[in-house]
C-alpha cells in the first residue's frame, strides 16, 4: 500500500508539472507554515499539528480575474502523537481586493503513518483544505485554515480528522 500511495503521489505531481504553463507576473511560489489542533472537534485526544506546504508559482487555467489557476502543492504534516502525513495535490487560489485577501481551496492524496497517534485506517489518505489569508506585507500572509484527512472508505476503518490552524505564508521567486 505504501508503494501504491507513493506512486500515486508521484503521478499527481508529475502530471501537474506537465500541465503547468507560465505563471502571471502576480504569481509567486509560497511556503506555507501552519500550526493548529489535530482532530479538534472530536471526543478523541486532540494533538498539536505542524504543517509545511510548498505551493508552486506555475499553474494552469489561470485567469486575469480573481481565480489564479490550479497550483501544484506538496506538503508534510506531523503531530505531537508522532503521526506524519506527506501529500501532493492542487490548490485553487482566489485573490480579492488587489491581492490583499486570498481564499484557497485545496485537495490531494498522500501517505499517512499513525506513529503513536490516531489510526486513520491505512496509509493511503486524501487531503482537503480551505484557507483564508491577508497580505501582511508584500511577500507574507497571515491566515486561518481548516484541513481534513480521510481515506474516503478505501480502508475498513475511516474515522477522518479535521484540523483548524493558523497559517503564515512567505512568497518568493520559485518554481
Amino acid at each position: 500500500m505504501k508503494r501504491f500511495a507513493g506512486l500515486l503521489a508521484s503521478l499527481v505531481i508529475g502530471g501537474a508539472a506537465l500541465l503547468t504553463g507560465p505563471a502571471s507576473a502576480k504569481d509567486a511560489a509560497l511556503i506555507n507554515l501552519s500550526a493548529g489542533m489535530f482532530d479538534w472537534e472530536s471526543s478523541r485526544t486532540q494533538e498539536f499539528e505542524g504543517r509545511v506546504e510548498y505551493r508552486f508559482a506555475h499553474g494552469f487555467f489561470a485567469t486575469d480575474g480573481a481565480f489564479r489557476g490550479f497550483k501544484p502543492l506538496v506538503g508534510l504534516m506531523a503531530t505531537t502523537g508522532g503521526s506524519v502525513f506527506g501529500y501532493a495535490g492542487l490548490a485553487a487560489p482566489f485573490a480579492f481586493d488587489d491581492g490583499r485577501w486570498e481564499i484557497v481551496p485545496s485537495g490531494g492524496i498522500g501517505a499517512y503513518s499513525k506513529g503513536d497517534g490516531l489510526d486513520l485506517g491505512g496509509t493511503f489518505e486524501f487531503h482537503l483544505g480551505i484557507g483564508a489569508s491577508y497580505a501582511v506585507t508584500g511577500d507574507s500572509r497571515l491566515g486561518v485554515a481548516i484541513y481534513h484527512i480521510s481515506n474516503a472508505a478505501t480502508h475498513r476503518k475511516n474515522p477522518g480528522v479535521n484540523t483548524v490552524a493558523v497559517t503564515w505564508s512567505f512568497a518568493f521567486n520559485g518554481l
